[in-house]
């Protein structure tokens, strides 16, 4: 209830108090438990990003054991899988009234990552996740400057952000094409991840200029 809060109106419009008038829950129990806003934010970040990002240094750890020659497609499949195989991984029952689907995830997560003061919201939650791939992508790129490798990294966070909103969003037409339909019922996790990870694959290996060059 309170993902789906953040995600209609916004982190301002949240408060322990609309919660509980929405989720017909005790005002007192949900203050013993979560204090105040700030706190109950903190617990719906760590319920939906810690297992992701969890499970994602796990795939890290295995993609920089492995082969050399693959470390760059494995450090971005480590980054995006989970996220995509959790999306897919969705029961109908998620998008119910109450329920927490994937696009109400991402519209909370997006408003995290564009509200006032998240940057020291997430250097305390997202921080070290973030240090741990940027110093793998830099073993598989040694020679792109960091400047430019920051501005890739966080293409990537964009562009996996846009695509958590599911195929429908990645393959609606032009008007132009308005009679050529995608059959969504072919598209599967592993056709998103290897759609997502060439893409991102061939910018990180792009070539870069200086800005002083420009």
């Amino acid at each position: 209830m309170a993902e789906r809060l953040c995600a209609e109106r916004g982190i301002e419009a949240l408060s322990v108090r609309t919660v509980c008038e929405q989720a017909g829950a005790n005002v007192a129990a949900i203050n013993y438990h979560f204090g105040n806003k700030q706190r109950l934010l903190e617990e719906m970040f760590q319920r939906r990003v810690t297992p992701l990002n969890e499970e994602r240094l796990r795939l890290l750890d295995a993609a920089i054991a492995g082969p050399r020659e693959r470390l760059l497609e494995g450090v971005i499949l480590s980054f995006i899988d989970p996220v995509i195989r959790g999306i897919a991984s969705n029961s109908p029952a998620d998008d119910e009234p109450g329920g927490n689907s994937s696009r109400v995830v991402t519209q909370f997560l997006a408003r995290v990552y564009s509200m006032p003061g998240e940057e020291e919201f997430l250097k305390a939650h997202y921080e070290p996740v973030r240090s741990r791939f940027v110093l793998a992508l830099q073993l598989c790129l040694p020679g792109l400057p960091l400047d430019d490798l920051l501005w890739r990294y966080n293409m990537m966070v964009g562009a996996l952000i846009y695509a958590m909103n599911g195929p429908q969003r990645m393959t609606r037409r032009p008007l132009v094409f308005s009679n050529s339909l995608s059959d969504l019922g072919t598209i599967t996790p592993e056709f998103c991840i290897r759609q997502i990870t060439d893409f991102l694959v061939a910018g990180f290996q792009a070539r870069w200029q200086s800005a002083e060059t420009q």
